[in-house]
């Protein structure tokens, strides 16, 4: 074999080599590309789900302030012994859970799903307050719907639980101090989106939509 022949099937032998070599990084690149892909959907919604934790956080926080101002005084034997009228305001107080509960709702928009699956399911109470903070402001660059469909997903009645109480030992109850700590605790049906979301759903509704509950409390003095 002369040595024009030896170099002739030692580039043969390499190109298929090469071709080879390609047909394997090609075929790997298939097969890993799924799994990239799963991790990437649950790294994208772990950190949606950690962005959105802060907001009902913000939500629970939002509630107890403002049962602070709208939920009646805790019962306290002192402070109505010592004053008629305080017997008198606290048998006439009434509560006002709409208020806490609006508080946390609109808290939890920036969390809430911009798509029309709420509008659509037709759940979506009319938020006077809502459309004025839509065209109050003018135009919002395109974005007047995504801002509905927000709003709407956090008042939709199903997606928001909030639970309101004055936190008592038998020492205030007696106790002449006007500092009782109230906690409000928030749960909120996270939006699920992305691939992973069957991973973690806690519900999925009538309309294929995803979502997992969260869950947030704080305690004010």
């Amino acid at each position: 074999m002369t040595r024009r022949m030896r170099h002739i099937l030692r580039d043969r032998a390499s190109q298929v080599l090469t071709r080879r070599r390609r047909a394997a990084i090609g075929i790997e690149a298939v097969l890993t590309f799924p799994v990239l892909l799963v991790l990437f959907g649950a790294v994208s919604q772990i950190m949606i789900t950690a962005q959105a934790r802060g907001y009902v956080e913000m939500a629970a926080y939002s509630a107890a302030r403002s049962a602070l101002v709208h939920k009646c005084p805790p019962f306290n034997l002192t402070q109505i012994f010592s004053s008629p009228f305080a017997a008198v305001a606290a048998f006439q107080c009434k509560d006002q859970p709409q208020k806490w509960e609006d508080a946390a709702r609109w808290a939890l928009i920036a969390a809430s799903s911009t798509s029309d699956f709420a509008p659509s399911r037709g759940a979506c109470p009319q938020i006077p307050a809502a459309q004025r903070v839509i065209t109050g402001t003018g135009k919002t660059g395109g974005y007047d719907a995504a801002i509905k469909n927000s709003i709407c997903y956090a008042f939709e009645p199903e997606n928001v639980e909030v639970s309101v109480e004055w936190v008592q030992s038998g020492f205030s109850l007696l106790s002449s101090a006007n500092s009782t700590p109230i906690r409000a605790k928030v749960r909120f049906k996270y939006p699920l989106s992305t691939p992973f979301r069957r991973f973690l759903m806690d519900g999925k509704r009538g309309d294929g939509t995803y979502w997992r509950w969260g869950e947030a409390v704080v305690v004010l003095r």
